[in-house]
């Protein structure tokens, strides 16, 4: 699994002009929009990447619903 910092690191190496502190605020702000897009319940869609939701499902043995977030791959 990779960490956040990986992917500051691999995009420093694709940008070499940009400051990894500045890489790193940007991929902050890209994941914080993410979490709070899900938190609103919407439905985030990446063309050519692919497309995350929030579903709800039955805990086993009850009626109580918890949240999970559902990812579906791009056709490409």
């Amino acid at each position: 699994m990779s960490t956040t910092k990986d992917l500051v690191n691999k995009v420093s190496d694709k940008m070499n002009n940009l400051p990894k502190e500045d890489i790193s605020q940007a991929i902050d702000l890209v994941f914080d929009y993410l979490k709070s897009e899900l938190a609103k319940q919407n439905r985030i869609e990446i063309r050519g990447f692919g497309s995350f939701s929030i579903r709800r499902r039955k805990f086993a043995n009850s009626n109580d619903l918890y949240n999970i977030i559902y990812y579906r791959m791009s056709k490409k």
